[in-house]
């Protein structure tokens, strides 16, 4: 029994649950591929993309919804943007009349400046760490590889990156990345959508539903099962009701009503 209950773990872990939503960083359609709900509609897993890619940049996805239909993985292998597989696919899932590599909207890079080392060159001067060693450098191997350079990616202050509206999503600079364990810069794939460039509203509403999420002081968690049951077992029913004044006159009778 425990060995069916770890394997479903294992199925239904993040990333992996066929019925979490589909978007995730780092894991992006080819180039030329139409908005996912009718990607999904259109692709029939023929796996042309797959054969064709010259640089082993497309890989089928796993256990989900979208079982066997084609993704490219930059922390494994990014996209050249050769656009052999946009001209090849049967279904037009894929735009075949995409040509131009800077026209491709794969998703936008996001440079994390905490983890990126010409940002900590920069913003600390390259100040030893607790152990010693030099906590930056200067890296700007994402501006060194990418295939639109000064047009999707430009250097601030000539030592720090910063992505441009122009970047195509390639994922080559994540491929690059040399930092470890977690990528200094990481692809936000087209329609997944980012918290920072959203509106006002939903940031707002988000960051009310985060802090709902936050457990009171002193419990241990989110209560679930038998927890909640407890909880909700001390509340007492029998109380007195507060009074509420309605400030508004109630009529007496509604006309036309007997």
């Amino acid at each position: 029994m425990s060995g069916l209950k770890e394997l479903l773990q294992n199925i239904f872990s993040k990333g992996q649950n066929p019925f979490t939503g589909t978007f995730l960083h780092n894991r992006m359609r080819p180039p030329g591929a139409v908005d996912e709900k009718h990607f999904m509609a259109l692709c029939i897993r023929c796996n042309r993309c797959l054969e064709v890619c010259p640089y082993g940049s497309i890989k089928r996805a796993g256990l989900g919804v979208t079982m066997g239909t084609p993704y490219v993985f930059p922390e494994q292998k990014a996209c050249y943007l050769c656009m052999a597989c946009s001209r090849l696919c049967p279904t037009g899932a894929l735009d075949n009349e995409l040509v131009a590599p800077e026209k491709v909207t794969m998703g936008r890079a996001v440079i994390d400046s905490s983890i990126c080392y010409s940002h900590l060159f920069l913003d600390h001067d390259v100040l030893p760490d607790e152990s010693g060693r030099k906590i930056g450098a200067l890296c700007n191997t994402c501006y060194n590889v990418c295939p639109l350079q000064d047009k999707a990616i430009v250097l601030r202050k000539n030592l720090c990156p910063e992505i441009l509206d122009a970047c195509v999503g390639c994922g080559i600079c994540v491929e690059r990345c040399p930092t470890r364990p977690r990528r200094a810069v990481n692809i936000v794939p087209t329609g997944m959508g980012r918290v920072d460039e959203a509106g006002f509203y939903f940031r707002k509403a988000k960051g009310h539903y985060e802090s709902a999420q936050v457990p009171a002081q002193g419990s241990a968690g989110v209560l679930k099962g038998e927890q909640l049951l407890e909880q909700k077992s001390r509340i007492d029913g029998t109380k007195e009701l507060p009074k509420f004044d309605f400030p508004y006159e109630t009529p007496k009778k509604i006309e036309g009503w007997d």
